[in-house]
Order: structure tokens, then C-alpha cells, then sequence
């Protein structure tokens, strides 16, 4: 029983993981989060009668606690959630860490095969992450239960404890809100399209990496809230004196998977000429051009990506 009971908590760890990525917009909180009622689920483990299959009593305890997390947290965000576009001209600001919506690694986030991967890539797209956001927490967690979960209004209400109309109507007003297009789903591009991104930062090539842009590409590089959504301004600050010297000192990159996506680590040179991840990007494509960049500076958003070395030889 005892040895059953801990692999039924792992092969669940996934589904609740995404859930709370989603609730919460960071996957740092959410690994927390997760790994906390895993342990509190351990520890109550006579208590669980079977009543109601596994999976519904842990997302129960993991959606509650969230609720509780979220209390006393600010709303997260993306760049262009805050404010409007920047010109390539503008000075950059950068909020705190803790105001950002964050990646999440795809090898952590699914522990399904990859055709399941595929069905559920979008649901944690980093602008659907943003719209969910934008709702009162109880609002978010209704409609999480119900329309990526699949709880019925009924079961939705006794989880949360409320009233089944009120679950009715947190569930029409916060399907009000996010009732516009979270992103157009996107295939993957070819795999040499992706290896002519990389090629163009890592050989210094900006017009070859504006060609692979698309007009109204979408930039944005939290911590900083400067972002552009035109692919001119995106040239611009790419050719900006301070952003050209860094480039010009060299980037490696690396592949990677987040939030469904392409992702890619990008490596600069230390104080002692070590190659170190300092940024990740993760993009979104349609017909081989960049439709939308979210670069991640700093090591905290490395949170979760074991199979990106921290440096390179």
C-alpha cells in the first residue's frame, strides 16, 4: 500500500504541476507549491477513503492551497500586459522578479507521451499563462477546474466549497475575460529553421535574424518591461550601440523546450571568459517566421531546467 500510494502521488506530480504553474504564472512557486501537498498528502494518506478517485482529491488540496498562496501575492504579468510598445529609442526599466510571469521547462511541466504533449502544449502557452492573470484567483481556479481540467460545475463547487451558482457565475465572467485568442496555435518549425536562429546570433547576422521575423513580431525580455511589437523597432534596439557591444562579445546558444515551445539558452562570456547561461528565449512561429520572443534574463528563470548546463566548456 505504502509503496503504491507514493507512485500514484509521483504519476500525478505533472497534472498538478501544470495546474499550478497556471494558477500561479511562475513555475518556481508552483514547483513549491506542488512538492508541499505531494508531502501533505503523504502524511494524510489514511485519511483518503477512496471516495473519489485520486487525481480529484490532489487537485482539490493543490488548487486550495494555491487559492490560499495567491492571497497574499501580486498579480503576475508579461511586459505588454502593463503598458504600450516601446521604440527601439526608449530607455529600459526593469521591475522585480516577483512581478513577472515566468517559463516553465516542458521536460517537468508533461510526463505523458509526446502526442499528449501535443494536445495540451497550448494550455500552458505562455499568453494563455498571462490572460489567466488577469482574473480574480477564485475566478481563475473555476475555470481552470472546468474547461482544462474537466470538472463537472457540481464537482467545481464542492472542491471550492461554494454554492453551485456561484460557480456558474465566476465561471461566465471569467470566460468574459479571457474570451479573446490566448495565441494562434503554431506548428514547430522545421528543424532548420531553428538551426539558422541560432546561427544567425551566434554569427553576429542581424539582418539575417530580421528576415526570420515576422512584421509585427512581439519582443519583450522580463525583468526589463520594455517591449516592442514591430519588427523595425526590433531592429532598431538590435543595433542600438549597447545591445550591438554585448552581441559583439559573443553568444552561444543552445536548444531547449519551454511552455510548449521552441526554447533556447543563451550563453555569454563571465568575468573569467566561462561561457554561462544568462538568458532563455522561448519562441512562438507560424510559417517559419518569429511571431513572438520572450527572452528571460537572469539565472532564476533557469528554475527547473536541469538539462541546460549552467556553463560550457
Amino acid at each position: 500500500m505504502t509503496a503504491d500510494f507514493r507512485e500514484t502521488l509521483a504519476a500525478h506530480r505533472p497534472d498538478l504541476l501544470r495546474h499550478c504553474y497556471r494558477m500561479l504564472g511562475s513555475f518556481a512557486d508552483a514547483e513549491d507549491l506542488v512538492q508541499d501537498v505531494l508531502l501533505n498528502a503523504w502524511k494524510a494518506r489514511d485519511s483518503y477513503a477512496g471516495d473519489a478517485p485520486m487525481g480529484h482529491w490532489l487537485m482539490r488540496i493543490a488548487t486550495n492551497a494555491c487559492l490560499n498562496a495567491l492571497a497574499s501575492k501580486r498579480r503576475r504579468a508579461l511586459p505588454m500586459d502593463l503598458h504600450s510598445a516601446s521604440s527601439g529609442l526608449d530607455p529600459i526599466e526593469s521591475l522585480e522578479l516577483a512581478d513577472w510571469i515566468g517559463p516553465a521547462p516542458d521536460a517537468v511541466l508533461f510526463g505523458a507521451p509526446a502526442a499528449q504533449v501535443l494536445e495540451t502544449r497550448e494550455s500552458v502557452a505562455l499568453a494563455f499563462i498571462a490572460l489567466l492573470q488577469r482574473l480574480p484567483p477564485r475566478q481563475r481556479a473555476v475555470l481552470l477546474l472546468k474547461d482544462v481540467v474537466g470538472w463537472s460545475a457540481e464537482e467545481i463547487a464542492a472542491g471550492l466549497e461554494l454554492t453551485l451558482s456561484s460557480v456558474n457565475s465566476a465561471l461566465h465572467r471569467a470566460r468574459e475575460t479571457v474570451k479573446e485568442p490566448a495565441a494562434a496555435s503554431a506548428r514547430d518549425p522545421e528543424p532548420e529553421v531553428l538551426h539558422a536562429y541560432i546561427r544567425s546570433w551566434e554569427t553576429h547576422d542581424v539582418d539575417g535574424l530580421v528576415a526570420m521575423l515576422r512584421d509585427d513580431i512581439v519582443f519583450a525580455m522580463p525583468p526589463h518591461a520594455t517591449w516592442f511589437d514591430d519588427r523595425v523597432e526590433f531592429e532598431r534596439f538590435l543595433r542600438e550601440s549597447k545591445f550591438a557591444a554585448r552581441w559583439a562579445e559573443g553568444f552561444r546558444v543552445l536548444p531547449a523546450r519551454a511552455n510548449g515551445r521552441p526554447a533556447f539558452a543563451f550563453y555569454h562570456r563571465d568575468g573569467d571568459g566561462d561561457w554561462r547561461r544568462s538568458s532563455l528565449q522561448v519562441l512562438d512561429f507560424e510559417n517559419s517566421l518569429v511571431t513572438r520572443m520572450l527572452v528571460f534574463i537572469g539565472e532564476p528563470y533557469f528554475r527547473g531546467f536541469d538539462d541546460v548546463p549552467e556553463t560550457l566548456g
